[in-house]
This record gives C-alpha cells, sequence and structure tokens, in this order.
C-alpha cells in the first residue's frame, strides 16, 4: 500500500478538485462546455502543484512516493498531462466562446485572457527547448526549467483575473484552488530561489581522492560541521563550492557505509561535468550534500535475493556489504562490468563478502559476455519466491528485466531506482 500512496493521493486530489467544482456555481451564465473548460483549468493547476512540490525535493516526498526518483517520474507524466491539460483548455474556451456568440450572449471583455495564452505558449517553447537541451547539456537543461516559472506565474495570475468560478470568494471550491495555488507558489519560489542556497547545508572537505578504477573517481569528505545520517544505499545531491569547479549538483550513492564524520562518493566521468571533476577537483576542496534520499534498501525484500549491478552501479551494494548482512537472507551479487580496468572495487568485495550469507560472481563481459538471466541462473538454483536488486544502465535493466518476465522463476519483485544523470 505504501508503494501505491503517491498515485492515490494524486487521484484523491483530483477527485476533490472535481466535487468541489461540481458543488459550486459560475458567476455568469456560460455553456456547458465554458464550464468543463475551466474545471480542465483547474486540474492543470492541481497538475502544476504537484510538479512544483516535487521540484522541492522535500523529504517527504521520499514516503509518499516510496523514493525521490520515483517522485520525478510522477513529474515527467504530471508535466505532459498538464500541458495536454491546458492545450485543451484552450481549445474548449474558444468553442465555449463561439457557443455564447452564436447564442448572442454578450461575451464580457476579459484583459486577462492573453496571459492564459502567453503562458500555453511559453509552456510550449520552454518545453520543446528542454527536450533539445537534455540531449545536450545538462545545466542548460536546468537553467531552461527554472524559466518555466514566468509561464507559470502567467497562468496563476490568468486563473485569479479569467476565473468565472469567484476564485477569491469565500466557496468551498475556491479555498480548495487557493490552497493548491498557494503550495505551487511557495514550491516553485523555493525550488528556482531558495532550494541552491539552503537545501545544502552539509559542508566537507575533501580528504582524499582515489581512481578506483579507469575514469571512475572516489571522493572522500571529512564533515566540517554537522554530520549527515543516512542508510546503506541511499543517495544524495553533490554540490562543489568555489567557482573555480563548473560542477552543478548531481545526484549520486553515497558508496560508503556510514562512518562519523565522512561521507564518500564514487563517480563515473560519463558527462561533461563528471569527467571535469577528474581535472579541477583537489584535495582540501569543499563540497555541500542535500539528502538522504531514496528507498533502496535490500533488508526490505524478501530473504532469498539476487543483487546485479552493472558498472558504476556496485556503490550502493558495497555500502550494503560494509554493513552486517543478518544470517536470514541468501543472496547472490552479480557484478557486470566491461573489462578489469573498469571494474571498481574488485578485490575488495572479494574480502567483504568472506564470512557473509553473500556469494560473489563476477562477469567480465570483455570475456564472458553481457550477463544474462540464464547465466544467471546457470549458478544460483533458487526454488522459493526471491527479489532482485538492481543497479546499473538503463539498457541493461531493461533487458535484464524483460527476461526475467519471459521466463519461469519466481520473481516476486524487481527493486531499483530511476535516476539516469549524466
Amino acid at each position: 500500500m505504501k508503494k501505491k500512496s503517491g498515485i492515490l493521493i494524486v487521484i484523491l486530489s483530483i477527485f476533490v478538485t472535481a466535487v468541489l467544482w461540481g458543488s459550486s456555481k459560475p458567476t455568469r451564465t456560460i455553456p456547458v462546455v465554458t464550464q468543463y473548460s475551466e474545471l480542465l483549468a483547474s486540474l492543470a493547476l492541481l497538475a502544476f502543484a504537484f510538479i512544483n512540490f516535487i521540484s522541492t525535493r522535500n523529504k517527504i516526498l521520499d514516503d509518499i512516493f516510496d523514493g525521490l526518483d520515483k517522485s520525478y517520474i510522477y513529474h515527467k507524466y504530471l508535466s505532459i498531462s498538464a500541458l495536454l491539460l491546458v492545450v485543451i483548455h484552450d481549445i474548449t474556451i474558444s468553442i465555449g466562446k463561439r457557443v455564447q456568440r452564436s447564442e448572442g450572449i454578450r461575451i464580457p471583455r476579459d484583459p486577462y485572457a492573453m496571459y492564459g495564452s502567453f503562458s500555453l505558449y511559453l509552456f510550449v517553447i520552454l518545453i520543446l527547448a528542454a527536450i533539445l537541451l537534455k540531449k545536450l547539456n545538462y545545466e542548460r537543461w536546468k537553467n531552461i526549467h527554472k524559466f518555466m516559472i514566468i509561464a507559470y506565474a502567467m497562468g496563476i495570475y490568468h486563473y485569479y483575473g479569467s476565473s468565472d468560478y469567484a476564485a477569491l470568494s469565500f466557496s468551498v471550491f475556491s479555498i480548495w484552488m487557493n490552497i493548491v495555488n498557494i503550495i505551487g507558489i511557495l514550491s516553485a519560489v523555493y525550488s528556482v530561489f531558495i532550494y541552491e542556497r539552503a537545501a545544502f547545508k552539509y559542508r566537507f572537505k575533501v580528504s582524499k581522492l582515489n581512481v578506483v578504477a579507469n575514469g571512475t573517481l572516489e571522493i572522500t569528505g571529512s564533515s566540517l560541521g554537522k554530520s549527515m545520517s543516512f542508510k546503506p544505499g541511499q543517495f544524495a545531491f553533490l554540490k562543489i563550492n568555489g567557482g573555480k569547479n563548473n560542477f552543478t549538483s548531481h545526484p549520486f550513492t553515497i558508496s560508503e557505509a556510514p562512518k562519523e564524520d565522512e561521507i564518500q562518493f564514487t563517480i563515473k566521468g560519463l558527462g561533461d561535468h563528471t569527467k571535469d571533476l577528474f581535472e579541477t577537483l583537489k584535495v582540501g576542496d569543499e563540497f555541500s550534500v542535500e539528502g538522504p534520499h531514496g528507498k533502496f534498501d535490500y533488508k526490505n525484500g524478501l530473504k532469498d535475493q539476487i543483487w546485479i549491478a552493472g558498472g558504476i552501479g556496485v556503490t550502493p551494494f558495497r555500502s550494503f556489504l560494509q554493513g552486517d548482512i543478518p544470517q536470514n537472507y541468501s543472496i547472490d551479487f552479480f557484478y557486470a562490468y566491461n573489462n578489469s580496468e573498469e571494474g571498481a572495487y574488485v578485490e575488495e568485495l572479494k574480502t567483504l563478502v568472506n564470512n557473509k550469507n553473500v556469494r560473489l560472481h563476477l562477469v567480465n563481459s570483455k570475456e564472458k559476455g553481457f550477463l544474462t538471466v540464464d547465466k544467471i541462473f546457470q549458478e544460483v538454483k533458487i526454488t522459493e519466491k526471491f527479489d532482485v536488486y538492481f543497479c546499473g544502465p538503463k539498457p541493461m535493466r531493461e533487458a535484464l528485466k524483460k527476461q526475467f518476465e519471459s521466463s519461469k522463476v519466481s520473481l516476486n519483485e524487481l527493486h531499483y531506482e530511476n535516476f539516469q544523470f549524466k
């Protein structure tokens, strides 16, 4: 039930909005199509409130959506839904005006209507730009998203000026929508203007840098103040302090089990900004951390498990293994990497699994080929239901997911996180 709480909250909010709208009456005579068009606009504002709240990365999102990473799936589909609702609202409002003219009903002048149109056009332009720039540069993509607040502000202004449902009255529907909009406005302001300054409250100094594999940098930080509490498998947002590093905040799994006054990230140089760290980051530099986030925890699964790591996806499992694995768990850990030079922590993992009920299977794909479900079950014999915990590249995950689904094994659930950042 907990994993479904996010969708239940969204559905309940839609239901409440529709019911309260149905119990209210417009302030003037308008066609039915116009009435429903304004309901669609209200639902769009509800979607934007959710979108903006998710953008705050508030800790409560981990509980509502079973992990911050999963909340961004809702963010994506709510954004698509909101844009569609606004487009349909624009079309149906025009239809309603034509109906009124055909019936000889006078349409009052609405100086706020143009702000609704401006909001729609700006959203379309920004979303198209965001889609393009996501493929080119992560930082530009983030900045484009910040401009969404302008389009959102125009939409809010249009709502309070043009609504035929007394937006500033004391009706139950009006009060509900005011609460929704306040959440949306405060969330937007916080995420755009306050988050980067206020949320990164844990500060560290780089105490050690270590290249643990080809193109893979391990960053160890010593706390400069309050130390962050976290669980193995969680991730946090890392931001390098100072102007010499052009590195914006990115999410990374914390690669080491909790240690007092210390934190560690292991970063693969996949994009421009992560590659730059190899040349710019030095011992003694300071960085800030926001978090922790995530619900990737093997202790929430069945006792029989298969762990699968691909490349840099080894980090949460390394963190798990540095802690105590309960004796009643039976785990087979498959670590797949491209070649011996890119396998991070291979020798350490061999040591970590000693005297534990974890069996390590190293898969050098250059020598053994890609990891498949058939290869897994050549080495693992499980008759009961089991859980799979996966961390690695999305193509690898999707390929294994299809193989698990088409096989006859007793898979209970495939656990993974959804962040795919450069």
